[in-house]
């Protein structure tokens, strides 16, 4: 994600253990270095989603509302290349085929950091949250997995005015 200098102090709203599920979706490789430069994929990612009807097409296996963010594939924790997959969540053994470009990950079950972002325009509080998730997980204490962390957008979501909660794989 993006990162500015107007990082908000954040905290972890509640620590969740989640079992493993499945998502599907359409997915860019990139990194943060990217993101920051006119070279990020993640916004076209999203107008992608939401522009080719995503989700309308994964219709007959989507298990629940809202839609998720997952960053995955991790190369060099968050300095490398990682994959992100705009998604929503199928049932575990759906059969996703004959839909170009889709594609499926599992989220393994972990230990969840839960944060919350402040309510507001998305593409200003997500990148916002993200720089302090970055400067939270600094602290010793705060030991990442990387394994899969994501966004989880819900279905009703104002893109002017919304709230997110991101997922963050802990040890």
């Amino acid at each position: 994600m993006k990162q500015d200098n107007s990082a908000v102090n954040i905290k972890p709203v509640r620590m969740e253990k989640r079992p493993a599920f499945t998502l599907a979706g359409i997915s860019a490789i990139t990194n943060n270095e990217a993101e920051q430069s006119e070279n990020g994929k993640i916004g076209s990612l999203f107008e992608r989603f939401f522009t080719d009807n995503i989700g309308a097409k994964l219709g007959v296996n989507i298990r629940e509302d809202g839609y998720y963010g997952c960053y995955f594939h991790y190369q060099q924790e968050e300095k490398g290349a990682y994959e992100i997959m705009l998604s929503v969540q199928v049932a575990n053994d759906a059969v996703v085929q004959n839909l170009e470009g889709i594609q499926t990950f599992t989220v393994p079950e972990a230990k969840y950091a839960v944060f919350v972002t402040e309510k507001g325009p998305i593409v200003e509080k997500i990148p916002q949250a993200w720089a302090a998730i970055w400067e939270w997980q600094q602290l010793p204490e705060n030991r990442r997995t990387f394994t899969g962390d994501f966004e989880y957008y819900a279905g009703n979501i104002d893109p002017e005015n919304g709230q997110a909660e991101i997922y963050i794989a802990m040890e």
